[in-house]
């Protein structure tokens, strides 16, 4: 039994990562990622004995924090679209929050803001959007490139469903991108992250670093959405060098839900 209890723990620690990650772009909250973890990494201790090795140990995990995320309020809770935008307008209008943001940035390991990094902050963000079955779906294929029957797996229901799901929440995800963002279309009301890059470099090399991203209008938005992803799945929000940056914006972003 301690053999196995150890073996378990190695195998954990294997994907804890991962799962860190995971759990934070459902929360789009630090605290509330890093109790779940500890809530899974109990759970799959006490459950142990219960993995009949029907799936693979990472998908069983991933499972059981599926389900602990799905129970928490706060995960549940999806925001507006808009919210980016009341957020922007709440911390240009609040000294506290500026000084908060400019805290986190003089943080960073190296004093650069990466307009990538913030394109990985707006999916997180603009995740919370979809149902929360769209959103783990996406989440787990796109990202952390699961298999529909794995997912089907984790969220209880057939791969006919999650096949749906994905189509759907990838259907909504492009809209929202294509009509939003203004690295993709200059009509788009959201140029968050090159104002933000402006802000903290304290120079205007948002333009440069917006032409080398391959987002074009001349990209159908499927194809858009899939240079998204590509970007996404190159960063762990927990350990890029924004990603305390990310998590005070996203911070203000719920102080700010909250006094609405």
């Amino acid at each position: 039994m301690q053999t196995q209890k150890t073996d378990i723990h190695s195998e954990f620690l294997s994907i804890k990562d991962m799962l860190a990650s995971y759990l934070y772009r459902l929360t789009a909250n630090k605290t509330d990622a890093e109790d779940l973890l500890q809530d899974t990494f109990i759970r799959v201790n006490d459950k142990i004995e219960t993995f009949l090795g029907k799936s693979s140990f990472k998908t069983w995990v991933f499972t059981i924090a599926t389900n602990l995320a799905h129970d928490n309020k706060r995960v549940r809770n999806r925001w507006e679209l808009d919210v980016q935008d009341k957020c922007k307008h709440a911390a240009a209008e609040s000294v506290p929050y500026q000084e908060k943001m400019k805290v986190a940035f003089q943080s960073q390991i190296e004093k650069q803001f990466d307009i990538t990094e913030h394109i990985n902050y707006c999916f997180t963000c603009v995740g919370k959007n979809l149902s929360m079955e769209k959103q783990i779906a996406v989440i787990l294929k796109e990202v952390y490139d699961f298999k529909r029957t794995e997912i089907a797996e984790i969220l209880k229901t057939t791969e006919g469903v999650v096949k749906h799901l994905l189509f759907e929440g990838r259907k909504e995800l492009q809209d929202k991108f294509q009509n939003r963002c203004a690295l993709i279309n200059k009509t788009g009301v959201c140029y968050q992250c090159a104002q933000l890059n402006n802000y903290f470099q304290n120079d205007k090399s948002a333009e440069t670093k917006i032409a080398e991203l391959p987002f074009s209008e001349k990209n159908t938005p499927e194809e858009n959405l899939e240079h998204r992803f590509k970007l996404i799945q190159r960063i762990n929000p927990l350990r890029s060098n924004g990603a305390h940056l990310e998590d005070t914006i996203l911070q203000i972003l719920r102080e700010t839900i909250h006094d609405h």
